[in-house]
């Protein structure tokens, strides 16, 4: 009950109260007044009395009430989240199902791209005219030890090759057989280079390269067949496989390696083939947590060759999580600013730049600017092809951000990759 409703029930117990000590001493002469007053009063009180005992006892009622009926609501409340966590339990078997048919989907895409590459260069050899070579050890010197050999040729700028312990002089008819012969029998190898934080020398990121094995367990280096399959047209298909090589290894790692990134090196062959790159987004748009791991490493050179229309696609993958990485430099005048705001997050400048002084003393940059505007554009600088100690003092001492080079690691197959070999 309301207060009003209290106030007034007490106003009436008063009004009796009263009523009574007046008439009471009338209607009893014998008695005293002040008696017939108190016996007024105690009435009063009484009835007080009662009428609390009576309202808490309907509270009691009503409280408890309120609390069945909380009761039940909790009671629903429960069976609708066992109902819920029930439902959960079978969208995540769903879920389940759906993961592996998408596996599985994703994988037969992956092989159907494959394959119609395989076609794709096996159509090319068609018309190259080149032949594959039909001795198997044609232009190899065996090996004293039985171990197979690497294929070499000098070049000058063979900067990712390992050392090679025998050289074998080839030809490029001959690398140009080595090359299609691999990309018929889907021998395009992924070889993984460490990147390392520094000063710690932490592996963070990983390079990936493509390498060629030919029939008898030779290894072709991208500085021996790169001029070749540019001439003939092949180096889009080397990197394609290379892509999805790599796409297929962040798959395997996403568990247990989902810190690792890794560099992949496109070529504007790949990237201004517009079927394979439409592809490529859309598959990529169903799988953003890959993309947010895969750098797409493009040289100065062919940065400054892209047209409109790539760049337009180099913003699409970049708002699927893609970052950039700039490679081959050369010229140290770089535009910071507008290379993050295309997504470029590295550079990877040659240790020669930076600690090699031109003749004439022009177009040096000093590495305390360069990291200073690498700083606020918020580009990482990785200083490549270190291989000694002392390149390392160098490097620290203006505080650059990572390294790569012979010095913290040579490029290896994946382990992967060495199993199935």
């Amino acid at each position: 009950m309301s207060f009003v409703t209290h106030f007034l029930i007490l106003a009436s117990y008063g009004v009796v109260a009263a009523a009574a000590g007046f008439v009471l001493p009338r209607s009893l002469p014998q008695l005293d007044p002040i008696v017939c007053y108190m016996i007024a009063g105690a009435g009063f009180l009484a009835a007080a009395l009662l009428h609390e005992i009576f309202s808490r006892r309907l509270e009691q009622r009503d409280t408890l009430g309120q609390l069945d009926q909380a009761f039940d609501e909790i009671d629903e409340m429960r069976d609708v989240n066992r109902g819920l966590l029930a439902d959960v339990v079978r969208a995540r078997e769903e879920m389940a199902v759906l993961c592996d048919v998408v596996e599985t989907a994703a994988g037969e895409t992956n092989q159907a791209l494959v394959r119609e590459m395989k076609v794709l260069q096996t159509q090319l050899g068609q018309f190259g005219g080149v032949k594959t070579p039909k001795a198997a050890n044609a232009g190899r010197r065996p090996a004293a030890d039985g171990q197979p050999q690497e294929v070499t040729q000098e070049r000058p700028d063979d900067d990712d090759a390992l050392v090679l312990r025998d050289e074998v002089k080839v030809d490029d008819e001959e690398i140009l057989g080595h090359i299609r012969e691999a990309l018929e029998a889907n021998r395009i190898d992924l070889y993984l280079q460490p990147i390392v934080s520094l000063p710690q020398r932490r592996t963070r990121h990983y390079e990936a390269f493509s390498r060629i094995r030919t029939s008898d367990g030779r290894v072709v280096t991208p500085a021996q067949y790169l001029d070749v399959a540019k001439a003939q047209g092949l180096i889009g298909t080397i990197d394609n496989l290379l892509l999805m090589r790599c796409v297929q290894l962040l798959r395997r790692t996403e568990k247990r390696q989902n810190h690792v990134n890794f560099f992949v090196n496109i070529s504007i062959h790949t990237l201004n083939d517009a079927d394979f790159m439409a592809q490529f987004i859309d598959f990529m748009s169903h799988n953003p947590s890959l993309a947010s791991r895969l750098i797409f490493e493009i040289t100065q050179k062919d940065v400054a060759e892209l047209s409109e229309t790539v760049w337009q696609q180099l913003g699409r993958l970049g708002e699927l999580g893609f970052r950039f990485s700039m490679d081959q430099v050369d010229d140290l005048e770089l535009d910071f600013q507008t290379l993050a705001q295309t997504q470029f997050r590295f550079i990877k400048i040659p240790i020669s730049l930076l600690v090699t002084l031109p003749e004439d003393g022009t177009d040096w940059v000093h590495p305390r600017t360069l990291k200073a505007k690498s700083a606020v554009s918020e580009i990482s600088l990785v200083v490549e092809r270190i291989e000694k100690e002392s390149d390392v003092i160098e490097v620290l001492e203006y505080g650059f951000d990572y390294g790569q080079g012979f010095l913290f690691g040579t490029p290896k197959p994946s382990r992967e990759e060495a199993d199935a070999a």
